[in-house]
């Protein structure tokens, strides 16, 4: 399992950090994904991007929620269903998610 960082910013922030080694199989076999998210993995022209989108469920269950917890505004905000702030990034072969009771955010 590459988790390649975590940084606990204060009891309230945590940012978990992800090297992308797994091919894209062994990703998808291991994480459960809702039916859009399934349909928007499917749709990327890009393994890598698929890769990256696969990590961060990952780095999801690391933080202990999955993608069932994850909610998308319209303009592609992501948020948590507990009401927690969340910010996702991921490039080539890292990917990282922030999960904070502040507002936040990474890149």
């Amino acid at each position: 399992m590459p988790l390649y960082k975590t940084i606990n910013i204060n009891p309230k922030t945590s940012v978990k950090i992800w090297k992308i080694e797994e091919s894209y199989e062994d990703l998808f076999q291991s994480v459960s994904l809702k039916p859009e998210s399934l349909r928007r993995v499917l749709g990327m022209k890009s393994e890598l991007h698929q890769r990256g989108f696969l990590s961060v469920r990952k780095l999801l269950s690391e933080l202990g929620y999955s993608d069932f917890d994850l909610m998308y505004e319209a303009c592609g905000k992501p948020h948590l269903k507990d009401g927690k702030h969340i910010s996702i990034t991921h490039s080539f072969h890292f990917s990282a998610v922030i999960v904070s009771d502040d507002i936040i955010g990474i890149d």
